[in-house]
């Protein structure tokens, strides 16, 4: 661990210098606020969670009422009534919703499984800035079922949807309508000692008129992630210190079946016998203070997390496959530097797992983040085992600058002892700002630098990006330049040594007056993507035109697409099992039509048909998506892609087909199964998952993975996977 001490000392000062104004931060805030939205009413006792509202403290609590309409009408009242009332208890936050609805037998509400995004059910959901500092909050969502799903702020247009805190929902549906009763522990808040405000937002959904109503923020240039626009709850004095510690040890056992390697005509050979073991470990969250939180794990397990997709990749590129570790998805936001998915300076997957994906032992991992007063600070360390054995670690600062915006700083660190360490580090800034008319103007970008564990050249990453995202256009250009020797270790860069300059520009014009067909026209005047050589020459380049696109009232999308395509692979590269593409410089032209049904639908399909020039040949590609759900309790998914290839000298087809399911007893208790197959890996796989919240915070798991070689000259032995296993695991959470 003495890799760390450099690190730790370096958070150790930076947090310690921050928290010098957190006390005075409560007090600070109290000065500048002159009014108050809403007042919380106090209530001595705890709520029962049954979605009726029994407790005559409902009756007695103000109701927030005005809501309005984003769309399809800005501005306009909801068409059905929506009320919400706040509780203060000595515990937690509850939250009372009556979603009144005249037509209350056709309220949707096919998901219950945890985390679903609910966009095609009824849901109501509310942001709540705990620190009122119009920069983080945390997001919760449920809809008629009571099913939850949470998150946590990023900015404006994105969040982190990893983020799972420990909160309760209770629903009841009548004749009037569908009635929620939310329940947030102040423990799984974050706000500052004295302070007497917190900023909220409150959103209804309703899919069958494709109707969103907002409480605050509700201009189409805003939205729930608008903090700037949220609403000052009041009422919240005394409220308590955050607990001493909270804790989630887990136990876990697998069974695995032996390994084996089948021959393509006949016989196997075993790679590795059966073999069952079971571990426990521990995940640990301290307060260092009301605002800045600690996390350790010890010999953390990860077999709940979701496995991979398969993918056929038809490019040169390496494919950028997302995080789904609880330990390094949660807080992961303020990881983020450089351009997701082409060259991020942090990118946690290299903890801890193969260049395969193939788990990694970490016995220890710490991370802390948080925000102290004016900056937010993050720190994550782990040590991995095995052939990684390394010590890994990430900091980061982001100073508040202008409103919403900051300028920011991280470095990394990767070595393993008697190695010099690779690191990388840089800066970058985030400047959003509302120009004339409330229109949202973003500019920000990063100067980034590695160098390895040889002492190799300093390479650099230099980005900036000018982003116009508002309801009637979206504009965005930007230029990277990428040096061939940029290359941190705990990154993902997809290709070194260019320079690219790359943009948007989406037209997106409403009816003159309000049409009950078309919500809005959608037209693409140019996306381009060019990608030079530092050295010189045209290395690759895409070029889209969108000549016609409808958005529909309700819901349904139409996009047609002409692209051009540039490649010039200097060296010969694996498109397909056994078929190739030699260096040259090569030009493509195709014409695309894409259809997506509404989410409120029962039956939902979604479409894409692609056909022209590929390479030096042709290619049709088909890519289609079928869900059914059944409420309250099925939801089906169906994912077919298929490319028929046509080159000079080879043929073939690519398939891909992924099938889920989705079975809830209730919003508690629910099972998965996720079955995958290509023909390029000639792999077909199935991941089956039970999860029970046995109470909030506490889960049992029982997840089944095997896996079975495809493409052989004979049946599939369904019975003997080539790969195989059945893990239960047991988490208990609770705080002191």
């Amino acid at each position: 661990m003495n890799l760390l001490r450099p690190f730790c000392a370096a958070a150790a000062l930076l947090v310690g210098a921050s928290l010098v104004s957190v006390p005075a931060l409560g007090a600070q805030r109290a000065l500048q606020i002159t009014g108050v939205d809403h007042r919380v009413y106090r209530t001595s006792r705890e709520i029962t969670l049954d979605g009726r509202f029994t407790e005559p403290e409902w009756a007695q609590a103000d109701s927030i009422t005005d809501f309005r309409q984003k769309d399809p009408v800005e501005g306009a009242p909801g068409t059905e009534r929506t009320v919400v009332r706040l509780l203060a208890t000595p515990t937690g936050l509850a939250i009372g919703w009556s979603c009144y609805d005249r037509d209350a037998a056709n309220i949707v509400r096919s998901q219950v499984r945890r985390d679903a995004e609910l966009r095609s059910d009824d849901y109501v959901s509310m942001g709540i800035d705990g620190l009122h500092d119009k920069r983080s909050a945390f997001y919760f969502r449920s809809n008629a079922n009571g099913a939850m799903w949470d998150g946590e702020h990023v900015d404006i247009e994105t969040g982190n949807e990893s983020w799972d805190g420990v909160w309760d929902v209770r629903t009841s549906i009548t004749g009037d309508g569908y009635f929620v009763e939310m329940f947030i522990p102040w423990a799984t808040l974050r706000y500052a000692e004295g302070d007497s405000v917190m900023g909220m937002n409150f959103r209804r959904f309703m899919p069958r008129k494709n109707e969103e109503n907002l409480w605050r923020a509700w201009r189409r240039t805003e939205g729930l992630r608008f903090l700037e626009k949220e609403g000052i709850i009041g009422g919240l004095d005394g409220l308590p210190r955050r607990p001493r510690l909270e804790a989630r040890p887990y136990v876990s056992g697998e069974s695995r079946t032996a390994e084996r390697r089948y021959f393509r005509v006949a016989g196997d050979t075993m790679l590795a016998p059966g073999a069952s073991d079971a571990s426990v470990g521990l995940d640990i969250k301290a307060p260092i203070t009301n605002t800045v939180t600690a996390d350790i794990t010890i010999n953390p397990d990860f077999a709940q997390a979701e496995v991979d997709r398969q993918i056929v990749n038809l490019t040169r590129f390496p494919l950028f496959f997302p995080e789904q570790r609880p330990f390094f998805t949660e807080g992961s936001a303020i990881f983020d530097f450089g351009r997701p998915r082409e060259a991020q300076m942090f990118y946690s997957r290299r903890i801890g797992l193969g260049a395969n994906g193939t788990p990694v032992t970490i016995p220890f991992g710490l991370r802390m983040q948080g925000r102290a007063g004016d900056r937010q600070v993050g720190f994550l360390a782990a040590r991995s085992a095995g052939d990684q054995n390394a010590t890994n670690a990430v900091l980061r600062v982001k100073q508040d600058l202008l409103g919403r915006g900051y300028i920011g700083a991280m470095g990394t660190f990767s070595g393993t002892s008697g190695r010099p360490a690779s690191t990388a580090g840089g800066v970058d800034f985030f400047l959003p700002y509302i120009v004339q008319g409330g229109q949202n103007l973003i500019v920000l970008g990063n100067a980034a630098w590695s160098r390895d564990s040889a002492g190799g050249e300093v390479g650099g990453h230099y980005r900036l990006m000018v982003d116009y995202p508002n309801d009637n256009a979206d504009i965005v250009v930007r230029y990277d330049r990428i040096d061939a020797a940029y290359d941190p270790a705990l990154g993902f860069v997809q290709q070194r040594g260019i320079q690219r300059i790359a943009g948007n520009t989406q037209i997106t014009p409403r009816p003159r007056r309000r049409s009950r067909l078309i919500r809005r026209y959608e037209f693409n005047l140019a996306s381009y993507d060019l990608v030079w050589g530092i050295t010189g020459g045209l290395d690759n380049a895409a070029f889209g035109v969108k000549p016609f696109g409808l958005q529909l009232q309700n819901g349904d999308r139409i996009d047609t697409w002409v692209r051009r395509r540039y490649d010039n692979p200097t060296e010969t590269f694996s498109l397909f099992s056994g078929v190739n593409v030699a260096p040259a410089q090569y030009w493509w032209t195709r014409a695309e039509v894409q259809y997506a049904g509404a989410e409120a639908r029962a039956v939902k399909v979604q479409l894409t048909a692609s056909t022209g020039d590929f390479y030096d040949g042709r290619s049709t590609d088909l890519t289609g998506s079928l869900r059914l759900r059944r409420a309250p309790h099925v939801l089906l998914t169906l994912d077919l892609q298929r490319s028929a290839v046509e080159l000079p000298l080879a043929r073939f087809t690519a398939n891909t087909a992924r099938l889920r399911a989705d079975y809830a007893f209730n919003p508690r208790l629910n099972a998965t199964l996720f079955a995958q197959w290509d023909n390029q890996s000639q792999r077909a796989s199935t991941n089956a998952r039970v999860r029970w919240t046995v109470k909030p915070g506490s889960d049992l798991y029982v997840v089944w993975n095997s896996s079975w070689p495809t493409g052989l000259e004979r049946p599939i032995l369904w019975a003997r996977p080539s790969r195989g296993g059945l893990v239960a695991k047991y988490v208990y959470f609770f705080r002191a």
